[in-house]
């Protein structure tokens, strides 16, 4: 027999709500989780490839020289890039500028092939080491004088490859001395939310958290297009550029 208060039915009292409470799918009120969002869209090239070069020639520094046909200078072929190869889209946002992120251990990769820098518009996070081999059949040089990171890695043959590290954000512009046509654009960028789009223009930055960005489009050698956007937790944020 239970004491004054009766404790025993007091406890049986709220084993039995306990039991209620699953059945009847009772829960207490819990925070809302916070979602991060995403940012996607299309870019439209409307104007015509401005990025086609003409065909270099093959100087002394090769270290392949193809036979001569009625000329002293062997042509190489030039296609004209991909989408995928010049441009990027990045976010920027005061809120990340006293944020620290991590680079990652893998190196990107600015490749010398036939006679062109690919991709033309590489974008890393500061702190990121690059790998610059060549896999060309002759000699390249690999060189900067942008203000984030000057540098010179001087002349070096097929199947050498030398790294830079950029530590400072910024736009560098990279060159080779023996092939003046040669130029490509690294993007130090102070966050990681940039992506490459794929050739048919689509793209998707996810994982983006909430708050407002400028959200810039990079095209070839020059900035194209900014917008400044939203995020709300969950959303999916479009925004469509033309080139």
């Amino acid at each position: 027999m239970d004491k004054p208060g009766q404790p025993g039915r007091k406890i049986l009292s709220g084993l039995l709500f306990f039991g209620a409470a699953l059945v009847c799918g009772y829960h207490a009120p819990a925070q809302e989780a916070k979602r991060d969002g995403e940012i996607r869209g299309r870019i439209t090239i409307a104007r015509s490839d401005a990025d086609a070069q003409k065909p270099p020639i093959l100087d002394r520094y090769s270290t392949h020289r193809p036979a001569l046909t009625g000329s002293d200078h062997a042509v190489a072929s030039q296609p004209a890039y991909k989408l995928s190869e010049k441009a990027v889209i990045y976010l920027e946002s005061e809120a990340m500028k006293a944020q620290i992120f991590v680079p990652p251990s893998a190196h990107p990769v600015l490749d010398q092939k036939d006679l062109m820098f690919h991709p033309q518009v590489l974008p890393i996070l500061a702190g990121t080491t690059v790998d610059f081999p060549n896999r060309d059949n002759l000699f390249h040089n690999v060189f900067s004088y942008s203000q984030p990171k000057e540098f010179d890695l001087g002349r070096y043959p097929t199947g050498s490859q030398k790294s830079v590290r950029f530590d400072k954000p910024g736009v560098v512009r990279v060159y080779c001395d023996i092939h003046s046509h040669m130029n490509a654009t690294i993007l130090v960028l102070e966050n990681p939310y940039f992506v490459v789009p794929d050739d048919q223009g689509s793209f998707s930055i996810e994982n983006v958290p909430r708050g407002t960005y400028t959200v810039r489009f990079w095209c070839g050698r020059e900035l194209a297009e900014s917008r400044n956007v939203t995020v709300k937790g969950g959303d999916v944020v479009e925004v469509n550029f033309t080139y």
